[in-house]
């Protein structure tokens, strides 16, 4: 089982967290593609060399609550997920942001996923 995924709210900006945020187009961008794009950047890594996504979330739901109707319309939703992906906390919202929470205190090791025994 992963760590606890702290809260995201606006009041809890702990000064030690490392945050960054990036942002997609719900209409035209799979959510997922765009994840996986942010974390290589951030880890200054190939995507290819990435932990599988769908080891931590199913991508095709993720791309399916977050983009178009099958007919291509916009949802009218208001929402967002929250899960662990390799040493990064992920909150993907419906308006198109994902933000990503590392703690300060991983934020310099191997990225390596903590798990209970």
């Amino acid at each position: 089982m992963t760590e606890y995924i702290p809260p995201f709210d606006d009041d809890s900006n702990d000064a030690d967290d490392a945050v960054y945020q990036t942002e997609f187009d719900p209409i035209t961008d799979r959510v997922s593609e765009e994840l996986l794009k942010a974390v290589a950047t951030l880890n200054d890594a190939d995507p290819t060399e990435l932990t599988v996504l769908s080891e931590f979330v199913d991508p095709e739901a993720l791309d399916a609550l977050f983009g178009p109707r099958a007919s291509k319309d916009p949802r009218d939703s208001n929402g967002h997920i929250l899960f662990n992906y390799d040493s990064y906390y992920v909150k993907v919202e419906s308006d198109g942001q994902i933000t990503f929470h590392q703690p300060m205190s991983e934020s310099n090791t191997d990225h390596a996923l903590i798990e209970d025994d």
